[in-house]
């Protein structure tokens, strides 16, 4: 269950490192996934896709307070698309099926004074409008310097400069090529002036008791500016409820487009074991920039942080027009989620989702299978989908 959660500061996780240490880490991943949805069939090789991943990531914590983390990723088909598929979860080689390797984290964090952080550098980032996403066999990265400051009781201030990603064009991740931080303009206007990068700042407190509130801003040079409001409330152990409202407003190459508004509401409760929830989010009729994460699919299409999100088909949710509801159930190793977006702009911009899956460990495996069914006007998605993701945690 995809239930959205942003982290408190938008940085990469560096774990367990000692001063005068060092620690690798890293996982090992086989996805696999098949569909029915337009002339395909269930396990038939041109319905199919699949990859294998392995990243790598070491960390070293120096006595004055300097910690250095590099890692990389490789991508490999295993040779899966001669006989069991025939697409891969991301690109390789400029469309063909090559092995490819990149450094996907090259940072170093500072601590200047005592709770401030510096991360300057190739990082993972989690913010509502420009993060890393994690459904792919392997992560988009983002060249940039972030701040994060703890001086104000039960409050963070974050500040970030994004310069560019590997995650653009529909998460095109050829040999993680660091080029841009997204293009809100769909192609009118030149690359440069589409390309200079991004600031954000954010104030994230607890100071409200039961509440986690957030605000979020964004200039992306020369395209766009936005903003991002957030509080969930957890009045009891078994209750949460949260809302969101967010504003994205062209500008520079786009000027005089429309602007893209949304809002998000959802509750949650667990009883007897069982955690279940709702939500319902609703974007405004017109507006330029999808409502999700430009630093992948850009203006049109791709990931959201809204409380709506679908758990596999992310591209309706965010869309103009579109408003959506979505219900889930949690136990155990099991979930399940129905998604429903309607849109009275497009009817290719419909759909309704239904996801089943299960997680188990099997020795060092993490195993999950995701059961998928959809229904929409757009053929690429009304199908089945079955899919089964094996991942394999390691450290030394």
């Amino acid at each position: 269950m995809k239930f959205t959660k942003l982290s408190l500061i938008a940085v990469l996780a560096v774990s367990g490192a000692f001063a005068g240490e060092s620690t690798v880490s890293g996982d090992a991943k086989l996805f696999y996934g098949t569909t029915d949805a337009g002339d395909a069939d269930l396990f038939n090789k041109n319905g199919s896709m699949g990859d294998s991943s392995v990243n790598l990531n070491y960390t070293r914590e120096f006595k004055n307070g300097v910690t250095a983390n590099l890692g990389m990723t490789g991508v490999s088909t295993l040779g899966l698309e001669g006989t069991l598929v025939s697409g891969t979860w991301v690109t390789h080689n400029d469309g063909d099926v090559q092995d490819a390797i990149w450094i996907d984290t090259a940072n170093l964090v500072l601590k200047p004074v005592d709770k401030t952080m510096l991360v300057v550098g190739r990082q993972t980032l989690d913010t509502p409008l420009a993060f890393t996403e994690t459904w792919n066999v392997a992560k988009n990265t983002f060249d940039a310097a972030v701040a994060v400051d703890n001086h104000i009781k039960d409050t963070t201030l974050i500040g970030a400069w994004v310069g560019r990603g590997d995650g653009h064009n529909g998460y095109n991740n050829i040999h993680g090529g660091m080029s841009k931080y997204g293009a809100l303009n769909g192609g009118q206007e030149t690359a440069l002036a589409a390309n200079q990068g991004a600031f954000a700042a954010a104030v994230v407190t607890k100071i409200i008791p039961m509440t986690t509130a957030q605000a979020w801003f964004y200039n992306v040079r020369n395209e766009a500016d936005a903003f991002w409001l957030q509080a969930d409330v957890a009045p009891s152990k078994a209750l949460s409820v949260g809302l969101q409202y967010a504003q994205i407003s062209p500008k520079g190459i786009v000027d005089g487009k429309e602007d893209t508004t949304a809002m998000a509401a959802k509750v949650g409760y667990n009883v007897g074991g069982i955690d279940l929830g709702a939500a319902y989010s609703k974007v405004d009729d017109k507006g330029l920039v999808y409502m999700g994460n430009t630093a992948t699919a850009g203006a049109h299409g791709g990931q959201s942080k809204l409380y709506t999100e679908a758990w596999w088909n992310y591209n309706f949710v965010g869309q103009a027009g579109a408003e959506s509801m979505m219900v889930s159930a949690a136990y155990g190793p099991f979930t399940a989620q129905y998604t429903t977006v309607a849109n009275d702009n497009d009817n290719m911009l419909e759909m309704d989702e239904v996801t089943l899956t299960a997680t188990t460990k099997v020795g060092p495996v993490d195993a999950t299978i995701a059961l998928i069914s959809a229904s929409s006007d757009d053929v690429a998605v009304d199908g089945n989908t079955i899919q089964a993701y094996l991942t394999v945690p390691f450290s030394l």
